[in-house]
Formats: C-alpha cells, sequence, structure tokens
C-alpha cells in the first residue's frame, strides 16, 4: 500500500445524515432508529434570507442560487426547493451532511443537461453532528443534472447534503462539547455540530441518548439506560429550565445511574442559550431538578498550567516571568541529565527521557521503565500511567502503571508509520501521533479502550486524520482535552498550528527555528522552544520572546 492510500485510509470520511435525534434511543439491538423529523420544521437562530431562481437563469444561475438558498432551513429548505424539478424536490434529502469549502467554486459545463461544480472542501459534518477536516488535495466535484420546466431551467439532480463556505457554516452552525462516561466515571467531552435553532436543546439529549460517536464507542459511554428515549419527542425549554421527560428505563436501572445522567445533562447543556438548568422527569414525574454546570465542579479536568522549563539544571516553573523550582523533582532528574521531562498532572513525579531511555522520577525514587533505542518523549496520563513510544515499533506502545507493572497496549493504525510525537489528551480518552504526510503533517487521533479502574487495554483499530498541516512534524502536544498544538517545520522557521477532534485547525503563526512545544490549558499558556534557548509565547497573533536560557521546555501529561 502507497504512503498516500495509508493516509486516504486514515482520513476518510463519509458526508453522512446529519442527525435530528430528538427520539433517538439507545438500542439494546437492532436497526438503527430514525430520527424526530418534525425538528426539520423549526426555524434556525440565524436566519439568512436567501432568493428563488429568477426568470431566464442558465443552469450555472440555478446551482449558485440553489447552494446558496440552503443557507436557510427555514420550513424544510423551502427555498432551495424551489431550484429542483417538480419531482425531484419531494426526493432532494437537505439533512444528509454538510459539505464545507472555502467558498471558491468553479463551475463547468458538463454537456447540455448537466454541470459540475468544483469545490474545495475543508471539511465534513457526518450523521451525529461530528466534524472531520478534508484532506488537502484535488477538489471534490458535485455534479447537477437539469431538465426543462416549460421554457424555465431545474435542476432534476444533485448531491444530497447541503453545501456551505466556512464563514456562512460559523454564522449558523456552533459547537457543543457533549460529555460522555470514562473510566473512574470521569465525564470526557466529545465536540459535535448543531444548526443553531430552538430545537438545539432537544438535539443534544438526543446525541447523549444516542451515545458516543463511533470512533469513541470503546472508550467512553453513556450513562442513560438502553432503550431511554424521550417521552414527548423534544426538550421544551420554559423559564429558562429545560424539561426532559425520559421513559421509565431510567427507574430500573443500576444505582449511580441517575447521577451519571444528570453529570452529563448538567455539563452539556451548560452552553445552550436561555438554559440555566433542566428538569429531570420520568414518564412526567419529576425525578431531579438541576443547573448547568461547568466540567470542572464535576470532575478533575486540565488546569490552566504554567510552563516548567529547566533553567541553570534547576526544574522549575515559570509563574509571571518568576522562576520557582519544583521541590524534590530538581535532584533526582538533573541526574539522569534529561532530554525530555513529561510532568504527571499534579507535578508530583515525571517521566524522564535520557541516553539510557525513559525512568520514572519521583521526590523518594528513581527508576528506569523502558531502555530501548529510539524513543520518543514519554507521556504521562491522569491515571498515573507511563507511556513509552519507539519510532520505528509505534504500532505495539508501553505502558507503565503506578504500582510499576508494564505491559504493551497495541495501537493498529501507528503500524508501519514512524511518528515525531504520541501523545495521551489530559483525560486519558484519547491518543495522538504527528506524522509525516505527503503534503505535510497530519495529527492521527484514536480512542484510548481501558478497564474499569483506568488501566489502558489497547487503542482502537483506527485513527481519524483530524489536522492537516503543511511543514515537516517536529513535536505536538494536547493543549486540553479538546484541543492540541502541532509544530510543523518550514525552512528556518518553524509554525504553529492549532485544532483538535471535530474542530476546525487555526494557523497561529511561527518562531525561529522551534524544537519543542508545550500546552498548558488555553492558548495562551501555550509555550515553543526556539533553537537555543529561547522560549517563546502566543501573544496577539504572533509570539512574543520571553525568556531566554531555557535548557529544556517540559510538558504536562
Amino acid at each position: 500500500m502507497t504512503t498516500r492510500s495509508k493516509f486516504l485510509r486514515a482520513a476518510a470520511v463519509t458526508v453522512a445524515v446529519m442527525a435530528l435525534a430528538g427520539c433517538n434511543a439507545i438500542p439494546g439491538s437492532g436497526p438503527v432508529q430514525v430520527g424526530l423529523t418534525d425538528l426539520k420544521q423549526i426555524d434556525q437562530l440565524v436566519q439568512f434570507n436567501p432568493s428563488g431562481p429568477v426568470s431566464g437563469s442558465s443552469q450555472e444561475d440555478l446551482v449558485r442560487g440553489f447552494v446558496q438558498a440552503a443557507t436557510s432551513s427555514s420550513d424544510d429548505y423551502s427555498v432551495a426547493r424551489e431550484f429542483l424539478s417538480t419531482e425531484y424536490a419531494d426526493q432532494w434529502d437537505p439533512y444528509t451532511g454538510v459539505l464545507i469549502d472555502d467558498g471558491s467554486r468553479p463551475y463547468r459545463d458538463d454537456g447540455g443537461s448537466a454541470g459540475v461544480l468544483s469545490l474545495a472542501a475543508a471539511a465534513n459534518v457526518d450523521a451525529q453532528g461530528l466534524m472531520v477536516p478534508a484532506e488537502p488535495g484535488p477538489t471534490t466535484d458535485m455534479r447537477f443534472e437539469f431538465e426543462r420546466a416549460g421554457d424555465e431551467w431545474r435542476i432534476s439532480s444533485a448531491p444530497s447534503g447541503i453545501i456551505l463556505d466556512r464563514s456562512d457554516f460559523l454564522a449558523i452552525w456552533s459547537s457543543q462539547e457533549l460529555n460522555f462516561i470514562g473510566p473512574d466515571g470521569l465525564l470526557v467531552p466529545e465536540t459535535r455540530w448543531y444548526l443553531n435553532r430552538a430545537a438545539l436543546a432537544t438535539e443534544i439529549v438526543g446525541g447523549l441518548i444516542e451515545g458516543p460517536g463511533r470512533r469513541m464507542q470503546e472508550s467512553v459511554r453513556s450513562g442513560f439506560p438502553a432503550g431511554t428515549t424521550l417521552v414527548t419527542g423534544t426538550v421544551p425549554i420554559v423559564d429558562g429550565h429545560a424539561k426532559i421527560d425520559l421513559s421509565g428505563e431510567l427507574l430500573e436501572a443500576e444505582p449511580g445511574t441517575l447521577e451519571e445522567v444528570v453529570q452529563q445533562l448538567s455539563t452539556s447543556l451548560k452552553s445552550v442559550q436561555g438554559v440555566n438548568g433542566f428538569e429531570l422527569l420520568v414518564d412526567g414525574a419529576t425525578m431531579r431538578e438541576g443547573a448547568t454546570a461547568a466540567r470542572s465542579e464535576l470532575r478533575p479536568s486540565a488546569d490552566i498550567s504554567n510552563p516548567a522549563v529547566i533553567i541553570g539544571g534547576t526544574l522549575g516553573i515559570l509563574i509571571g516571568g518568576d522562576f520557582r523550582e519544583i521541590a524534590g523533582l530538581t535532584g533526582p532528574v538533573n541526574d539522569l541529565d534529561p532530554t525530555a521531562v513529561t510532568l504527571s498532572p499534579d507535578a508530583t513525579s515525571a517521566a524522564v527521557q535520557h541516553a539510557g531511555g525513559v525512568s520514572r522520577v519521583s521526590a523518594d525514587e528513581s527508576a528506569i521503565i523502558d531502555d530501548r533505542d529510539g524513543l520518543l518523549e514519554p507521556s504521562f496520563d491522569g491515571f498515573g500511567v507511563i507511556w513509552t513510544v519507539q519510532a520505528e515499533t509505534a504500532g505495539q506502545l508501553r505502558i507503565n502503571t503506578i504500582d510499576g507493572s508494564e505491559a504493551t497496549v497495541a495501537a493498529p493504525w501507528l503500524a508501519g508509520r514512524e511518528p515525531v510525537a504520541v501523545r495521551l489528551s489530559p483525560d486519558g480518552s484519547q491518543i495522538a501521533a504527528l506524522v509525516e504526510s505527503p503534503e505535510g503533517s497530519v495529527v492521527l487521533v484514536a480512542g484510548v479502550v481501558r478497564d474499569d479502574s483506568g488501566v489502558p487495554l489497547r487503542t482502537t483499530d483506527e485513527a481519524v486524520a483530524q489536522l492537516w498541516t503543511t511543514g515537516a512534524p517536529v513535536d505536538f502536544d494536547w493543549i486540553d482535552d479538546t484541543k492540541f498544538a502541532a509544530l510543523t517545520n518550514l525552512g528556518s522557521a518553524s509554525k504553529i498550528t492549532t485544532g483538535g477532534p471535530g474542530l476546525f485547525s487555526q494557523e497561529q503563526g511561527s518562531v525561529p527555528e522551534g524544537t519543542q512545544i508545550s500546552g498548558g490549558g488555553i492558548r495562551s499558556q501555550l509555550r515553543v522552544l526556539g533553537d537555543g534557548d529561547d522560549l517563546f509565547a502566543s501573544q496577539g497573533s504572533g509570539w512574543q520572546r520571553i525568556d531566554n536560557e531555557i535548557e529544556l521546555l517540559a510538558k504536562r501529561g
């Protein structure tokens, strides 16, 4: 298999139905359930007012008008349907997905009764509202067919779904974090995209009931019992409270299920405009009332971390220009003459890379845990597990748990690839690798499968390409549970690109000859170590040199 075909397989995504999940249920068995069709009639909150076809329109005029008309979902995309033939207007399905492009759409005739619109695709949104970026490369051709309706042309065949440029998409769709249950009861966010409309709360609750997307199904779960449905099919908002009436399965569930459901609802509904609380009912009877809450109130999440560095042989934290030594770790870490350091989330221990391999270091002891050659920087997850990766055998990862036991974790999606960085998300639910691609660099993300106590068993068999960028791969780190940053080399400059699973990538400028990058909870805490000893911090749309004489930039987790 060629290098390109490997990446095509990793990045493949199908533009599928944008599920309106108001009455979806977690099935015990059987086929996928049908969504709530009457949600299609609820208007989006931000309104576009496109025009219908005008007399004498050319075929190209029809195609461009039809695409623009799809910015309005009002009355089941009624304006867009005016561009279609009478027969095809009832067949066209705008709910099979969203293709997001850059807005440059050259058109060409394809015979007397067909035409092709060429799109520079940026991303696709699938049936569950999950976004995947499009691989850079050739344009995507969308074919339209036409027929005469009296003296006028009408579209008789068109691709299903809708086409939006990025600015229009962001005006009428929004990203939402649906929170699912991970090992040890931790809440794990999954980014979804929904059309901004009055039914948003219904769709979010429906998404929670339906469960995590396919890529994360083995890593997290929904707390809602199998077979659960919304009794009324919708989630009405009354005086700022979402009224969520569920079927009776919740009454027969295991102890603790109600609390999981409440936590999922309170964290996932917090971004819905006009919702500041909810009432949970079962078959009309009130079970619990609660307020929407931030994730940090319910589970440990990545704190905003000040950068950890080594200056003059001392390991410490930079806080507002001051350097504070990490007591207890400096001596044992410095004794190893480290080439890379990853701190545990609480900064009480470290995974240290050195000439002899990787060691687990605390104030009380230091023990080598992997002595192989060619190791990448280690990763330290929130369960106290240190992950080590040998670039040439990346399909078999090694772990060292907090009690000192060791195991091999299979990562089939990395077999045959040589990543420059492999790191765990702060919540430990996902693992990402920065690897070379035919066009530059790509970040591949897979799920982590753990037992109930959080010990990793394996990764998912497949990974999804979640960021494409130019330049040779240099380094990578997670910013928080949903966002990450990649450092790539373009000659003497090193480019920083941020993104995340289900998010658009954003170029964040460059620094001279960057060698390491470290996340810190938010973009403003990102740090990049330049060639030599200069430390850079993001400032506005660029990067500012904030310190020098930095020997090493450490990572957290």
